[in-house]
């Protein structure tokens, strides 16, 4: 028999981290330059910050994630799309009659205009016991305890597009 002398195995232990894309450094950019601004207290904040730093980790969702396998957003998506501003008096114009064919229904109307709820064009009037209506962003400036409460905890947090959703939550 020969004598062989056995080389020690050596293995590889190689950090891999996908590339991000111009729309993935783009939302990032957006992020840092509004997440002061945008509504809530410090907890909401520190949500905020928590589900950016998640997404952030996963990405865009990609076919590879089998939730996402027929929506590809990291190939769809080849910048970030600005953010969303308050809409204005043209679009809300325009909007004033949207939901006018359900008026027979008897049922509330509540109108959103660009994204966002729009109370005048809605209808708040005669609300019941208990009821309130009001936009997102205004129950997070408020600390509104029912949306505090439920906050993080209605959809599981496992997904990186909700977690991205979190992070610019407002109306």
């Amino acid at each position: 028999m020969r004598n062989i002398k056995k080389r020690p195995r050596r293995t590889m232990d190689a950090n891999v981290r996908a590339m991000k894309t111009a729309a993935e450094l783009g939302l990032a950019d957006a992020f840092f330059q509004v997440k002061d601004a945008l509504p809530g207290s410090n907890d909401v904040a520190a949500r905020r910050e928590a589900a950016f730093e998640r997404f952030s980790e996963t990405g865009l969702p990609h076919r590879r994630v089998e939730a996402w396998r027929y929506t590809d957003l990291k190939a769809l998506l080849r910048e970030a799309k600005p953010l969303a501003v308050p809409s204005t008096p043209e679009a809300k114009a325009a909007a004033k009659d949207a939901g006018a064919i359900f008026a027979g229904l008897g049922c509330r109307r509540l109108v959103f205009v660009d994204g966002a709820f729009t109370p005048d064009l809605s209808d708040l009037e005669g609300l019941e016991t208990g009821l309130s209506i009001t936009s997102m962003a205004e129950a997070l400036a408020a600390g509104d305890e029912l949306v505090s409460r439920h906050l993080g905890k209605t959809v599981p947090v496992n997904d990186a597009a909700v977690e991205l959703n979190t992070a610019f939550m407002g109306d």
